[in-house]
């Protein structure tokens, strides 16, 4: 059941638009999706498998849904920010972040305006700075995003092939409105994070995981043990980046609400 749907504005622009489930007394998970996968796709793909009930808020992030441009996971974090604030909501049970949606969770669980009891980040490429990586996503989705334009379909053959024909038509379907500039910013917020050393106790409430061709665990697992080294990352044999979430979606979403609900890890 969607409580309210609602533009979060910062400095004049309308950029994140944030999309509220459930039922307001409940614990609070937040749903943090990855490029070409709107809030509230996430949230339609997840939670017919969810068996408890929560209070999800799933934003449409730039270049998303019915957000407008994506300028930068700074900004997107800042509205983000804000409307939990204002609302009130400073304790959350859960963050659930993959891929882009992870810059955003990153910088809430260092946050310490608020309290998380537990965060599952899923193809976080968790680097300082890979320009390299950067330069060589940008080049690569624009060049895909060209070709989608010039030849329309419902489904990206790569996307189909990598994710199966539902997941790659709904991805498709938001890769059409992005732009070039959301592309640009999109990949800097993927490669680009200010990394701080986790708490012991941040590390225990942290599932970090891959797929085993994941080239964002490429990137992250030489500072994996300088920032995170109590957190042993989860690798999905044959999948790609976030290629498990998809193929496996209904055993994914337990596993997390497990994860969730493990004894002794929410605190009222």
């Amino acid at each position: 059941m969607m409580i309210e749907s609602v533009f979060m504005t910062i400095g004049g622009n309308e950029d994140m638009y944030i999309n509220e489930y459930g039922n307001k007394t409940d614990s609070v998970i937040l749903l943090l999706a990855p490029m070409m996968v709107s809030g509230e796709n996430l949230y339609e793909i997840m939670k017919p498998h969810m068996k408890g009930e929560y209070h999800i808020i799933a934003p449409d992030q730039g270049g998303h849904g019915k957000a407008g441009a994506y300028i930068s996971a700074d900004q997107e974090y800042q509205e983000l920010k804000a409307w939990l604030m204002e609302n009130k909501i400073r304790h959350i049970r859960h963050v659930f972040a993959a891929s882009l949606g992870a810059a955003l969770g990153y910088r809430l669980y260092m946050d310490k305006d608020f309290k998380v009891d537990k965060a599952w980040f899923d193809g976080a490429a968790l680097t300082e700075s890979a320009r390299f990586a950067e330069w060589f996503m940008s080049r690569m989705f624009k060049s895909k995003k060209k070709k989608l334009m010039k030849n329309p379909v419902d489904a990206s053959p790569s996307l189909v092939k990598m994710y199966g024909y539902d997941f790659a038509r709904m991805m498709t379907e938001n890769f059409k409105r992005i732009t070039e500039r959301d592309i640009e910013a999109i990949c800097y917020a993927c490669c680009h994070y200010d990394m701080k050393k986790f708490t012991s106790e941040q590390q225990k409430k942290l599932h970090l995981e891959y797929g085993e061709s994941d080239p964002d665990y490429s990137l992250s697992k030489k500072l994996l043990p300088v920032y995170l080294p109590d957190v042993k990352p989860v690798i999905r044999k044959g999948y790609s980046h976030c290629g498990y979430m998809a193929a496996h979606t209904k055993e994914y979403v337990e596993e997390m609400e497990s994860f969730i609900n493990e004894a002794g890890k929410w605190i009222i």
